[in-house]
């Protein structure tokens, strides 16, 4: 089986105040399409559609959002290869 290269991606988080803060720099770092709906619903979807060759690192999170942590998580169990980490 051939492995595939994972693309890498550092979203910091650092003064990121708000949701729409939040979704902003996602956009602005991950490869979301047009139209991206800068919601939780539209991350879930875009990593479990694009996902399985991303590592993603979310840097400077201490204080980011539970529901950011849970659909993470949500997505990498749904997503074979999806690897996303918080530090």
């Amino acid at each position: 089986m051939k492995k595939t290269k994972k693309q890498a991606f550092e979203i910091d988080l650092k003064g990121v105040r708000s949701l729409k803060a939040l979704h902003r720099r996602i956009a602005d770092v991950l490869p979301v399409p047009d139209g991206y709906g800068c919601n939780f619903d539209a991350l879930y979807d875009f990593l479990t559609e694009y996902g399985p060759a991303f590592k993603i690192v979310f840097m400077n999170c201490s204080l980011s959002s539970p529901t950011l942590r849970q659909v993470c998580a949500d997505a990498v169990e749904a997503t074979p290869g999806l690897e996303i980490s918080f530090s």
